[in-house]
C-alpha cells in the first residue's frame, strides 16, 4: 500500500534480525519485545503487542490454508483480506497489513503488502465498506437465532428441507459458504453418533477445493427443527439425491429442483432470505454469520477452544478471535464447588 499512503510500516527500514522460530500469539510477541531500542523506536508497546497478536491470527489463518505466513506473497495476503472483509473493520485491516508488512522488514524480506493483487483486494473493501458506504457488520446467527431462522420451514416443502439442512449443517460444522457448496452427497456418512462429513478444502462452488480437507462430525440434536441428522436426512428423501452434489440450486419460487450445485453466493442468499422472513435485516447476515455463529456460542457455552478448533478447523486459538463475536468464556464461580 506504499503508493496510496495506507501502509503505515511503509517508512519501516530497520536492520535486520533472525524470524521468529513459532508463530503462536506468545512467540510473537516474545520476538517483537526482545528487539533492539533502535527497532522499535516510534511505537508504542501496545502497537508492538497488537502487531504480535495481528501476525499470530494471519499466521493461524495461512496454516488453516495450507499457505506459508513468513515469508508470504501477495496473493496470499489479498485472499486474507478477502476472507475477513466481512468479519474485520477496515481499520483492524489496516493494522494487520502494517504488522504483515513490519514483520518481512524485520527479515529483510520485500513486503507483499506492496503486490498489485493487495493493491486491488484493499480497494475492493474500500468500495464496499468504507465511510462512503452504509457502515454494515456481519452478525453472527447463534443458536437462538438459528432456531427463530428454521422455525417456520416446512417438512413437506423441498426447498424449506433445502434451507433447514443448510443452515443447521453449515452452522453445527462450522462451515464456509464455500464448503457447503462443495460438499457431494458421498461426503456426508451417516453414523451412529449421527453425520460425519469430508470437508475438502475451500470449494469453489464447483465442486472442488484450494487443498486440504478435515472431518466434522455433526451429533443429532436435542430439538428436532435444529438437529443436523433429521434435517440432513430429510432433505435427501424429499429431493430424491442419489449422487453427486449434496445442495442443488432451485429454480425461482423453489418449484423444483436444477441439476447443478449451489454456489457459495446461493448459500449466502439463503441465509438472507431466511433471515429477512423472521424480521431480521438481511444486510447485517451474510454466509459467514453461521460459522461465526457457531463459534460465537460455543465459546459462550464454555466449550474449550481446542473442541472448537476441531470442528472449524482453526489452527491456533488466535485465529478464532474474528469469529466469537464479543463473546467471553463463563467463568465457573468457586462457591458452587464447596458444598454449599
Amino acid at each position: 500500500m506504499t503508493t496510496s499512503g495506507d501502509d503505515p510500516a511503509a517508512d519501516f527500514d530497520p536492520p535486520l534480525v533472525e524470524p521468529p522460530t513459532a508463530t503462536d500469539p506468545d512467540s510473537l510477541e516474545a520476538w517483537l519485545a526482545a528487539l533492539p531500542a533502535s527497532h522499535r523506536s516510534g511505537r508504542a508497546p501496545a502497537t508492538w503487542r497488537a502487531y504480535a497478536k495481528d501476525l499470530a491470527h494471519f499466521a493461524g489463518w495461512c496454516l488453516a490454508e495450507h499457505r506459508q505466513p513468513l515469508p508470504t506473497d501477495g496473493p496470499t495476503v489479498a485472499d486474507y483480506l478477502e476472507a475477513h472483509g466481512e468479519l474485520l473493520s477496515l481499520a483492524t485491516l489496516r493494522r494487520r497489513l502494517a504488522a504483515i508488512s513490519v514483520a518481512h522488514s524485520l527479515v529483510g524480506i520485500t513486503r507483499p503488502t506492496a503486490a498489485d493483487e493487495v493493491h486491488a483486494a484493499w480497494k475492493r473493501l474500500r468500495r464496499r465498506y468504507g465511510p462512503s458506504q452504509q457502515v454494515r457488520r456481519v452478525e453472527a446467527v447463534l443458536t437462538r437465532t438459528l432456531g427463530d431462522l428454521v422455525a417456520p420451514l416446512s417438512e413437506d416443502s423441498v426447498m424449506d428441507a433445502r434451507d433447514r439442512a443448510l443452515l443447521v449443517m453449515g452452522f453445527a460444522g462450522a462451515l464456509r459458504r464455500s464448503e457447503l457448496a462443495a460438499l457431494d452427497l458421498e461426503d456426508v456418512q451417516r453414523t451412529p453418533e449421527g453425520l460425519r462429513i469430508t470437508v475438502r478444502g475451500r470449494g469453489d462452488g464447483q465442486g472442488t477445493g484450494d487443498g486440504g480437507q478435515r472431518v466434522v462430525d455433526l451429533p443429532w440434536g436435542a430439538h428436532r427443527q435444529t438437529c443436523p441428522v433429521r434435517s440432513w436426512e430429510r432433505w435427501v428423501e424429499l429431493a430424491g439425491l442419489r449422487s453427486g452434489a449434496a445442495f442443488l440450486s432451485m429454480t425461482k419460487g423453489g418449484k423444483s429442483l436444477k441439476p447443478r450445485r449451489m454456489t457459495g453466493e446461493a448459500v449466502a442468499e439463503v441465509v438472507k432470505r431466511r433471515a429477512a422472513a423472521v424480521g431480521i435485516d438481511p444486510t447485517t447476515v451474510a454466509g459467514h454469520s453461521l460459522r461465526a455463529g457457531f463459534v460465537t456460542s460455543a465459546v459462550r457455552y464454555g466449550v474449550p477452544d481446542r473442541s472448537i478448533m476441531r470442528q472449524s478447523g482453526h489452527r491456533s486459538p488466535a485465529s478464532l478471535t474474528a469469529y466469537a463475536q464479543g463473546a467471553v468464556v463463563p467463568q465457573e464461580n468457586p462457591a458452587s464447588r464447596v458444598g454449599l
